[in-house]
């Protein structure tokens, strides 16, 4: 009787172990639902504009050297961060990688997208800016060329 009692409590025992380790193995798995709800065709069209537009401003004529270097320094930060950004996103993306709920990785997933936009935002933003300097002075160098050959200056 005693055999069997330890028997049956072994077998709790095992049974509450294997429910334990089906519980950890699941937070591993990525579900479908987590997966779509990612919206990631808006996440890397956001990264590949990023892209395009800091390599844009790179090639403007009118800007300084120090202003090219500083250009270059905001354009390398962002690319930075954005890298970060995508590391996040596979890792709570791929099997195995983080141990944590379908709630949580839905949380990260927004806290991501929403961190990739306002890249986004500010690099539309900057690139704007940027463009309208140079804009601006080749503006005003023509307009100087302009007045040089009016007033016959050299």
């Amino acid at each position: 009787m005693l055999k069997s009692e330890w028997n049956a409590i072994a077998g709790f025992k095992n049974g509450e172990f294997g429910l334990h380790q089906g519980y950890y193995q699941s937070l591993s798995e990525v579900k479908p639902e987590v997966r779509n709800s990612a919206n990631l065709s808006a996440i890397q069209a956001e990264q590949q504009s990023i892209i395009s537009q800091l390599n844009a401003i790179r090639s403007l004529d009118g800007l300084a050297d120090n202003e090219q270097a500083y250009v270059a320094e905001v354009s390398q930060n962002l690319i930075t961060q954005l890298n970060s950004d995508l590391d996040d996103l596979q890792s709570v993306l791929t099997n195995g990688e983080l141990q944590i709920g379908d709630d949580e990785r839905i949380n990260r997933l927004q806290r991501i997208s929403a961190s990739i936009k306002d890249k986004y935002v500010f690099t539309c933003f900057f690139c704007r800016k940027v463009q309208l300097l140079c804009a601006q002075r080749q503006q005003d160098n023509h307009e100087v060329e302009t007045l040089r050959r009016y007033y016959k200056v050299k």
